[in-house]
């Protein structure tokens, strides 16, 4: 016990100073060092039944510790987040907070606040659009559309939720030629057909079966004037045109193949004396469709004297 008492007061000023060197050379071998990462902020405490949104889905972090620990430094154990517990629907500032691994000390966070919106999650049933693209193989055209469902359950929050009017499917049927079912993904769309996202459907594909009738071919004629010879004898036709002078037509194959042009009705000169512009019907042949049944035609007229006529009749 006598040795341990013996210089006493040296022995402890030895100790002190041992300790100190000890610390020094650690510090000088394992300084402290500053070390900054970038990673996502998490949402804890969301109540059941409500979906949030962040104004920055990222945040800046700055820890210091010895530099040993770095070394063995997992970040997935570094976490940010925002506790909603206790938060109602609307938007709120929150103070970001954070965990950090033994040893480690939090020295900023950037920024220390961020934008959060909570709102209530809702659910509707909406009706499915099939938007058909492409065209079936020549003489063919689509007859009918079968859905195995007709509305689809989608949900999502409150403000995306209301912009939903549909769920939208597009089938192909470039080059068709027999009746085909089809397997349909599904997107949410609003009213001119833009794809909302954050919606969740409760049915992402239905089954579309696609029924072809024989159907018209279309082609490109065309439009001659059918002129009586009835023009007063002291006048000289100089011209005569229509407008438009060429149509398309649609019938069935074996029909219009036959036809290189469409005939207005029969226009009478009887009583025209000057350049006139009128207004003609087509005389469109039987099971031949073709779009506006009037055009205009112009006739342009003298007198055989070489007189000009007077001016345009409307």
């Amino acid at each position: 016990m006598s040795f341990f008492r013996k210089n006493l007061l040296q022995k402890i000023i030895s100790l002190l100073i041992a300790i100190g060197c000890w610390f020094y050379v650690m510090n000088d071998q394992n300084p402290q060092i500053e070390n900054s990462y970038t990673l996502p902020v998490t949402v804890l405490n969301l109540p059941s039944g409500y979906s949030v949104s962040k104004d920055l889905e990222e945040a800046k972090i700055t820890i210091r510790a010895p530099r040993a620990l770095f070394s063995s430094l997992d970040t997935k154990n570094i976490k940010i987040f925002v506790d909603l517990n206790h938060i109602d629907t609307g938007v709120h500032e929150v103070q970001l907070q954070t965990v950090l691994p033994s040893g480690f000390e939090l020295v900023s966070v950037d920024p220390g606040k961020i934008t959060v919106s909570v709102e209530r999650i809702e659910e509707k049933s909406v009706p499915v659009k099939i938007n058909i693209a492409g065209k079936p193989s020549s003489g063919k055209i689509v007859a009918k559309t079968n859905l195995s469902l007709q509305n689809v359950k989608v949900q999502g929050p409150t403000s995306i939720i209301n912009k939903v009017t549909g769920v939208l499917g597009i089938i192909n049927v470039a080059g068709m030629n027999e009746d085909n079912t089809f397997n349909v993904s599904l997107i949410p769309v609003d009213d001119h057909d833009k794809q909302i996202a954050g919606v969740h459907l409760a049915t992402k594909e239905i089954s579309v079966q696609v029924s072809l009738a024989k159907g018209l071919n279309t082609k490109i004629v065309d439009v001659k004037p059918a002129v009586m010879s009835n023009l007063p004898d002291e006048y000289l036709l100089k011209s005569i045109t229509v407008d438009p002078d060429k149509i398309e037509i649609s019938g069935q194959d074996d029909i219009i193949s036959n036809i290189s042009y469409i005939p207005t009705q029969q226009i009478s000169l009887e009583d025209i004396t000057q350049p006139t512009t009128m207004k003609v019907k087509l005389a469109v042949p039987k099971n031949i469709n073709a779009p506006g049944n009037e055009i205009t035609v112009r006739v342009d007229v003298e007198r055989r004297d070489g007189l000009a006529s007077g001016k345009t009749a409307n």
